[in-house]
């Protein structure tokens, strides 16, 4: 981590936007002082302790040259390649505003770039977001859909460094988007604020199989009726990797719904988080809110911390939530080596059907195999399993 006010005065004059706010949100989130682990939004991660830990996670290869895409590289923070296509409209860089957060006031102070991107129409590649490199980074993404404008969005996170990194995404109405977020190393930060207006439909499927840090935050707001959110999460922990996945899933709205799902594949003395709040208004009646974690835990060391939450202020609504963590299922291991499996290739079965339970949400089969490919490789690699791919 940056010592931030020395590297803001070292950089301030070249970052784009108004310096006396950029000055005013770094004054802000050096008051607050880094998140610790009083907040209860931040009680199963200690910050200041994981972005001292060194990072070594191998990043592999991921094929989407199959899918013809936009791509938009920053490398250590600079756009290094923009995409052009037919209903993406760039604009320049904004800088975030004051948030409510450290890590927000820290971004919209810090940030030195992002895409600023209009999709209307249907966008007939998917857009690639990759970061990478080995330095400190603070991007800000604005990404707007025009109303039944339709996109696939890739954050692929592929640095090996620290990166403070906000989404701020809106759906007009009847517009739908996926979201696929990878991340196989380094130190990440992620915010991502989602706004859902009429019929918007939003589907976000993460998949985290490394890094020192992972932690993902989504806030999602349901502005009118008959908005839709899915987020599944997928996590493979090797080594001491700790991965966080916080939701706040605001219900605003009167019949609205939502499907959050994450599982977690845990080894050696690998920690996963999952936080998941949804939240039904007053009004907001007719709301279908469904909320499931799941971990599979292959070591004695690792460990899982769930905190699926309801809090609900309508009485005419559907919300359930769930938790279960247990061991690799020694029956169903058991049941493959009797038919002829070896254990390496039984319990590569079996992690990867725990995995596929997410990647399944994917439409584009295309996409879905090039993770399921990065899926084997980690398997392999990170629980010595020969073979696997």
């Amino acid at each position: 981590m940056l010592d931030a006010q020395s590297y803001f005065d070292r950089v301030s004059g070249d970052l784009s936007g108004d310096a006396t706010a950029r000055a005013a949100a770094l004054a802000a989130a050096e008051a607050a002082g880094l998140p610790t682990r009083r907040q209860e939004a931040w009680h199963y991660t200690d910050v200041t302790r994981l972005l001292g830990k060194p990072t070594d996670d191998a990043i592999g290869a991921v094929d989407f040259a199959p899918l013809n895409p936009l791509m938009a590289v920053f490398d250590n923070g600079a756009l290094r390649e923009a995409p052009v296509a037919e209903g993406l409209a760039l604009h320049d860089f904004e800088a975030a505003p004051i948030g409510d957060n450290a890590m927000l006031n820290y971004n919209a102070a810090l940030a030195q770039g992002g895409l600023n991107a209009e999709i209307s129409g249907a966008l007939a590649q998917p857009l690639i977001v990759t970061t990478q490199g080995d330095e400190p980074v603070h991007l800000h993404h604005k990404i707007t859909l025009a109303p039944k404008a339709k996109a696939v969005l890739v954050d692929n996170h592929m640095s090996c460094g620290y990166t403070n990194a906000r989404f701020d995404i809106t759906l007009g109405a009847d517009a739908e988007l996926t979201l696929i977020r990878v991340q196989q190393a380094g130190h990440q930060i992620g915010t991502s604020q989602i706004e859902l207006a009429e019929n918007a439909r939003v589907k976000s499927v993460a998949l985290v199989t490394g890094g020192a840090l992972a932690r993902h935050e989504a806030n999602v707001a349901f502005t009118a009726a008959g908005a839709h959110a899915e987020l599944h999460s997928a996590v493979l922990g090797r080594g001491d990797n700790h991965a966080d996945f916080t939701y706040v899933i605001d219900h605003q709205a009167a019949e609205t719904s939502s499907n959050t799902t994450a599982y977690n594949v845990l080894d050696a003395a690998s920690r996963g988080v999952f936080q998941g709040k949804v939240i039904v208004r007053k009004d907001a009646q007719h709301v279908d809110a469904q909320m499931q974690t799941r971990a599979m835990m292959l070591s004695e060391g690792a460990e899982m911390d769930a905190k699926p939450e309801l809090e609900i202020y309508a009485d005419d609504v559907v919300c359930a939530h769930g938790s279960a963590i247990g061991e690799l299922d020694k029956d169903a291991l058991f049941f493959l080596r009797a038919r002829g499996l070896d254990e390496a290739s039984a319990i590569y079965l079996l992690v990867a059907g725990f995995i596929e339970q997410v990647l399944s949400h994917i439409d584009d089969e295309v996409m879905a195999d090039s993770l399921r490919a990065l899926v084997a490789q980690k398997i392999a690699a990170q629980f010595s399993i020969e073979g696997a791919a």
